[in-house]
């Protein structure tokens, strides 16, 4: 082979970047089912010599076009065009995908700096592939998190948008496969080395980034041999920045507002987050082949270990709160003083349509302590008192008559936060595949996989607070914050800036550690028909067996000094837990009231740690044009990061201080290994499968002239999944005491007691042998097995219309299993009995003479559901694709897809048997539900303009359009995991069941997306451009914080990149992403879409302009 085309071959295999040059020869497929690249090395054996992002394209469209179904094919070039730091930010240019960019759907108030999901045509049941075989991350979910994957490892990446009978079962909306390297991709050795440096314009940081690949073959008596190891590391610190608005409050006909309708957000936040993300990745490979070509084996063993680290730090001011308050709850002109007030002497602004503009929000003064009407001295301080012995809030009662400060307000509550996260996720699997092909036409496939995977994530976070009254200007860009002197409020010299102002509000804690893994094995056998009509006829059948188990505790939330705690205590002093306001306070105090709910003094306080308060400014954030204030107090980050030293801070068994009696995580009462029982998800499933599938026709077979080819085939399955949990029973004792007894009459509102019927005996009396027995509060092991049937019929044809248009028709039945948090075994069941004053209530059981002589009690429970079965959907797909160059092709493909037992929030009817005693319980979760639809369409164009005079035949473009629209699905409001019997679905206070805001969209659905891409390719260099929209979405249908759905505005990302090839072993590259600065813009929808779904702001947020410098080494 000449010099240049060895340095082909090296670059070729390069990890992460676009190929110096790239090589493509004849090898077996190494995974355990047919990829389209696999269709094209069997049909070519000369080599072919391509450069560059040219070599990238021409290889996605040779897959694309040879393919058995619907692919859509990036390749590592093409992955490595950008500075993509992880598979998702490559897959959003991929006609109809489109990426998530917030750590959580649900939690809206932390964007994330990399794409957390990957979403398919509107659908978000992607399956995920590591070479045809499963591969999956150890979370509650079913598929991989997208973000622990190296790009750098990439051979290619397909995505999958119909199905043929070979394929895995699973991919509902799409099945993405991660394709690596193989030894025998190469025509010999080749050593790739590149390094990188990393450098965020918000962070200031400069990281490392570096990979290599070694890849050999030997030729032997025994046959040839190869290797393959590819290693990755990757470093990445960038910062991302809210600026977000609370719930918006609706104000109706409120006088002091004007009138008519008013919406005022309950508090403004901002938030400055600092990611630290460490990646990497192993892939390793080894293959021999006899020297007959009979036998091809190959062993692959991948790795990718995931570790991101973030510390944030948030202000927050808030007038008002609406917490507990239903999604359609308004405020009235009778309330609204007790909600939020202009500070004295000033008026909110309002534009047209009523959103507040600006004004100096102060809250209502509350209970804030006593004080003698005689001489308006302090006598109690229930909420504290600064160092110069003030009381912090001053108490302004309008009955005090006092004329020295505004009545019956104070400042707003000024909050800070220290948030801690740490999550590691780990994922490996080991292949073996072995190809024979004893005739030319028998081949037979055997393929094993084991796959382990790991996931541990600690969070933590306390907030202090303070008080101040709170100038909101929101009429430019984005809203500003001027943090004022409360009216009302108290500060020892330093004001804000001195931790005495402050105290410790709440703590929270939450720790998840879970861990899958997962056999699998197949066997494939095709036999090739001849040169007929019939082309080829495969069968195979597939086992695997996964367990998980996730252990994922509640967000472990509890108050430590607030305003709102109790009552005051005794003890002597009135203060109770609010004594301890100060977050300066280090000297021990004995003999005071610490628990004031049980009234019993406690000396157990010995002060806060005085390493705990952390002062320090948030000024520039938003580049220091968002919030004006001062120094603020914050706790320390080495505390809360710290499980034991939060523990030892904050926790009631060291401190003795505050009313929740707050235990951290892995220190609370009836934990085993730092969980409770019902933290617990423990799934087993065991899946089997088996297919045929006939191929068909080829260019020399045709019909009118036109080229037929295809497939057909149907695939079986059966699921099996086992769910250990437990099943809590209704506790009699929690309502009602557990003996029979007499009542006394009830008294009337009058004070008598009231005349009539009554029910003379308490409900215990009236209760059958079996209810006793059914609620006695215990707890028993519960474990349910289910078995589901599905048959996937697939039909795909191919009409070559000539020698460069085809006209393709995909039509199959696909199924997608539930999360597998949904499956969860957890059921905490509720009674509910008749009404004790009314003789007519239902469910007293009556003689014929009107005599109470029984009673019914009615069971709940909020729950999973281990019974889900999976979803299916018919699905069509029409596509016309022109394919007129090396690199030039347009397409133009519709698709629609029907549901059945599409998974969403709704009651179900299940058989509880406690003590040989069986009833039924009305269970609210996750069910089946009805059909639904989905339809859209993509077109996609790329092209080289060669025909263009020099230079400007290095010129070229790709574009491409998706629209999606969907049609009866209705969002499920569930998050697959919850540290609790309930289905964490709840939103502000609140749950699904409380009647949420109506939407019209599913979560995740852009109904328009593109992408544009300019190229120029000519000589030593090579440049890329490329920007990435898409229309607004809705993010989540019930935010966990606001209990309004969430929409993310329409948004576009530019990225770009140079590359010069100094020499045939050096490149170096220059890449940039985010160039815009774009932001990610959300609204909040505060009525239901039927009303016309208004929306208003809700938040502000953005992340680092990225650069990498690149270089590329080669031998």
């Amino acid at each position: 082979m000449s010099g240049w085309m060895g340095c082909a071959s090296v670059a070729a295999l390069l990890s992460a970047a676009p190929a110096l040059a790239q090589e493509t020869v004849s090898t077996a497929p190494a995974a355990s089912q047919a990829s389209p690249s696999d269709v094209i090395a069997d049909n070519q054996v000369e080599t072919v010599i391509v450069t560059g992002q040219r070599a990238a394209l021409k290889s996605a469209q040779q897959i694309k076009r040879s393919a058995d179904t619907i692919v859509d094919s990036i390749t590592a070039s093409d992955i490595g065009s950008f500075p993509d730091k992880s598979v998702a930010e490559a897959l959003q240019r991929v006609p109809g995908v489109t990426v998530n960019r917030y750590a959580s759907t649900s939690d809206t108030t932390h964007f994330s700096a990399e794409p957390s999901g990957v979403i398919v045509r509107g659908l978000s049941q992607v399956r995920s592939e590591f070479n045809g075989r499963d591969t999956f991350s150890a979370n509650s979910s079913r598929g991989l998190s997208w973000g622990d994957v190296s790009p750098e490892l990439m051979g290619g990446v397909d995505t999958y948008k119909n199905q043929t009978a070979e394929l895995i079962e699973g991919g509902i909306a799409g099945t993405v496969d991660l394709k690596t390297r193989l030894p025998f991709d190469s025509a010999g050795r080749v050593i790739g080395i590149t390094t990188s440096l990393n450098y965020g314009n918000l962070s200031e940081q400069v990281t490392p980034e570096v990979s290599a690949i070694y890849a050999n073959r030997w030729a032997t008596e025994i046959g040839e041999f190869g290797l393959m190891v590819n290693g990755a590391h990757s470093e990445l610190n960038t910062i991302s920045e809210s600026s977000q608005f609370g719930r918006m409050g609706i104000f109706k006909d409120v006088t002091m507002f004007g009138g008519g309708t008013k919406y005022i957000p309950a508090w403004y936040r901002l938030a400055h987050t600092e990611f630290d993300r460490t990646r990497n990745g192993v892939a390793a490979a080894g293959q021999w082949r006899d020297n007959d070509q009979k036998f091809l084996a190959t062993v692959q063993f991948n790795k990718s270990s995931y570790e991101n680290i973030w510390h944030e730090r948030s202000v927050q001011g808030s007038a008002f709160s609406l917490y507990n308050r239903g999604p359609h709850f308004q405020i009235t002109n009778a309330d609204a003083n007790t909600y939020v007030l202009p500070a004295p002497g000033t008026t909110f602004k309002f534009d047209d349509e009523g959103n507040f503009e600006s004004g100096i929000m102060t809250s209502p003064l509350g209970w804030v302590g006593n004080t003698t009407s005689a001489s308006n001295d302090w006598a109690g301080y229930l909420i504290g008192q600064t160092s110069t012995g003030q009381p912090v809030i001053e108490p302004c009662y309008g009955w005090t008559g006092r004329t020295d400060c505004a009545p019956e307000q104070r400042g707003g509550e000024l909050s800070a936060t220290t948030r801690y996260n740490y999550n590691k996720q780990t994922t490996q699997d080991l292949g073996f595949n072995l190809k024979w092909d004893p005739t030319d036409r028998l081949r037979f496939n055997f393929d094993v996989q084991k796959v382990k995977a790991k996931l541990s994530n600690y969070d933590a976070d306390v907030g202090l607070v303070s008080y101040a009254n709170l100038n909101i200007d929101a009429t430019g860009d984005h809203p500003v914050m001027t943090v004022l002197p409360g009216t009302n409020i108290n500060y020892a010299p330093g004001g804000l800036a001195n931790p005495n102002a402050w105290r410790f509000n709440n703590v929270n804690n939450h720790l998840e550690r879970s861990e899958g893994d997962q056999f699998a094995a197949r066997i494939d056998v095709q036999y090739d028909l001849g040169d007929g009509w019939l082309d080829s006829l495969k069968v195979g059948a597939r086992h695997a067996d996964r367990e998980q188990t996730v252990r994922w505790s509640v967000y472990n939330w509890g108050g430590i000094a607030n305003a709102w705690g109790c009552d005051q205590g005794g003890g002597g002093v009135n203060s109770t837990d609010y004594l301890w306001y100060n977050v300066d306070r280090t000297a021990p105090a004995a003999n005071v009231n610490g628990d004031c709910a049980a009234g019993n003094p406690t000396t157990t306080f010995s002060g806060w740690d005085r390493n705990l308060p952390d002062v320090r400014s948030l000024n520039d954030i938003f580049g220091g044009d968002v919030l004006k204030t001062g120094m603020l107090t914050f706790a320390s980050m080495d505390f809360v990061k710290d499980l034991e030293k939060f523990q030892k801070a904050f926790g009631y068994s060291n401190t003795g201080v505050g009313s929740s009696r707050w235990e951290a995580v892995c220190y609370r009462a009836g934990e085993t290994n730092c969980f409770l029982p019902q933290e617990i998800t423990d799934v087993s499933e065991k899946t089997n499968a088996a297919y045929f599938m006939l191929k068909f026709g080829g260019r020399d077979h045709t019909i009118g002239g036109f080229g037929i080819s295809g497939n057909i085939g149907l695939r079986y399955v059966e699921t099996q999944n086992e769910s250990s949990g437990s099943l809590v029973h209704a506790d009699f004792g929690k309502t009602d005491p557990r003996v029979c007894q007499p009542r006394g009459r009830p008294m009337g509102p009058d004070g008598l007691p009231i005349a009539g019927a009554y029910v003379p005996q308490s409900l215990w009396c009236y209760l059958s042998a079996d209810d006793k027995a059914f609620t006695d509060g215990l707890a028993s092991a519960s474990t349910v097995r289910q078995k589901h049937h599905n048959v996937l019929p697939s039909f795909n044809l191919k009409i070559d219309l000539n020698d460069e248009w085809q006209l393709r028709l995909a039509a199959s039945r696909a199924m997608s299993r539930p999360d597998i948090g949904y499956l969860k075994n957890y059921v905490q069941v509720n009674m509910a009995g008749p009404d004790m004053n009314n003789v007519n209530d239902p469910l007293w059981v009556k003689d014929s003479a009107g005599n109470i002589t029984g009673a019914n009690l009615r069971y709940t429970a909020d729950s999973y559901n281990p019974y889900l079965k999976p979803m299916t959907a018919d699905q069509i797909d029409i596509s016309l694709e022109h394919y007129f160059a090396e690199v030039g092709s347009f397409s133009l493909a519709v698709f629609y897809k029907k549901f059945n037992d599409y998974i969403q929030y709704g009651g179900f009817n299940q058989d509880v048997t406690v003590n040989g005693v069986t009833r039924t319980v009305l269970t609210r979760g996750p069910v089946n539900g009805d059909g639904a639809k989905i339809r859209g369409a993509e077109a996609a164009y790329q092209r080289y303009f060669d025909f263009l005079p020099a230079p400007f035949d290095g010129l070229g473009i790709q574009a491409n359009f998706t629209y999606v629209e969907n049609k009866g699905i209705t969002n499920s409001n569930l998050s697959n995991a919850s540290g609790g019997g309930g289905s964490n679905t709840s939103g502000g206070g609140l749950s699904q069941a409380d009647g949420a805001v109506q939407v019209d969209s599913l979560e995740g659905l852009s109904k328009y997306a593109y992408n544009l891409v300019g190229m120029y390719e000519k000589g030593r260099w090579a440049v890329r451009a490329a920007y990435n929209w898409r229309s607004k979405y809705l993010l989540t249908a019930m935010d966990c914080c606001l209990a309004f759905p969430i929409w993310q505005d329409d948004a576009g990302y530019l990225d770009a990149s140079i590359r010069y090839r100094a020499s045939d072993n050096l490149e170096i590259s220059l890449q940039g992403s985010n160039l815009l600065n774009t932001e990610s813009v959300l609204k909040q929808q505060v009525n239901d879409a039927s009303a016309g779904g208004l929306l208003k702001d809700n938040a502000w947020n953005r992340t680092d302009k990225r650069y990498l410098l690149t270089f590329r080494f080669k031998y």
